[in-house]
């Protein structure tokens, strides 16, 4: 019996912090500007906020913006800990499977973070020291799906080749995706290209505080001229994966085309370049 005892203790105790990690997450959401930056005890001048910004999203996701460069993740919280644990997890960028254990806190308005510059070695203090990266965020007023809206139009943007199209389970040919391209501008008008010449033209509608990030392509020319698809997507190491309903069908929840499903699933690597907004 007392083990019974001892067991619903553990349970009740991992649940309450769960509750505390799930709190202290949705004070974290919104968008965060610079406001210092110290790497391994030195003060750096705050980066501008226009072209640098941390956000978060539900449940922990973030990203970081630093100019073209652009980083998600994922931050786990132990705020019962002291100093209160902050773990990330880099899912997209150049440091992608990257894993750090760091400590935080949150007060008000403003954001502190210690991170390991060995990126294993707890820090025992929230504040800049040797061996460490210590940041400073202020809190800003602005909503931070729109936010990510403005990122995921920036990673969108630029030229695409494509690499494979299935459609309900049905593979196309390497050699017709030679001949495929997608240019998506950054207010999110897109053109498929067969040969250097359009074939299907859509504007794209995103939505990147889902998981996974949602996207809506209403068709302006083509074949599908007039109807809007419901899909998803992803970007990873410079790939591009679109999951796209037909029209009037529900918005898939996962990357596949199964034969009978009616799915099809796209991908494209960038190529060098960028396009501007029309």
């Amino acid at each position: 019996m007392t083990s019974v005892f001892v067991l619903s203790a553990v349970l009740l105790a991992g649940a309450g912090q769960d509750d505390a990690a799930a709190r202290e997450l949705a004070g974290l959401e919104g968008v965060w500007r610079f406001a210092t930056v110290a790497v391994n005890g030195t003060e750096h001048p705050a980066p501008p906020f226009d072209t640098n910004k941390l956000i978060i999203a539900k449940g922990g996701r973030y990203v970081i913006v630093q100019g073209p460069r652009v980083t998600h993740g994922v931050i786990q919280l132990d705020p019962t800990a002291s100093p209160k644990h902050y773990d990330v997890t880099v899912t997209g960028g150049r440091a992608r499977g990257l894993v750090t254990r760091g400590v935080y806190e949150l007060d008000g308005e403003t954001y502190r973070i210690c991170l390991p510059l060995d990126g294993k070695t707890r820090p025992a203090t929230v504040r800049s020291q040797p061996g460490t990266v210590f940041f400073a965020f202020r809190r800003e007023k602005r909503d931070y799906k729109e936010a990510l809206e403005a990122v995921a139009r920036q990673e969108l943007a630029g030229r695409w080749q494509s690499v494979s199209y299935a459609r309900d389970g049905k593979n196309a040919t390497a050699e017709q995706m030679q001949k495929i391209q997608l240019v998506i501008d950054s207010a999110g008008n897109s053109t498929a290209l067969n040969d250097g010449k359009v074939f299907i033209a859509s504007s794209i509608k995103v939505d990147a505080s889902t998981d996974p990030m949602s996207m809506d392509l209403t068709f302006t020319d083509g074949d599908y001229k007039g109807t809007t698809s419901l899909g998803i997507y992803k970007i990873e190491d410079g790939v591009l994966t679109i999951c796209r309903a037909p029209a009037k069908k529900t918005r898939p929840t996962e990357f596949g085309s199964a034969p009978g499903s009616g799915l099809t699933l796209m991908t494209y690597k960038r190529e060098a370049g960028t396009v501007k907004s029309k």
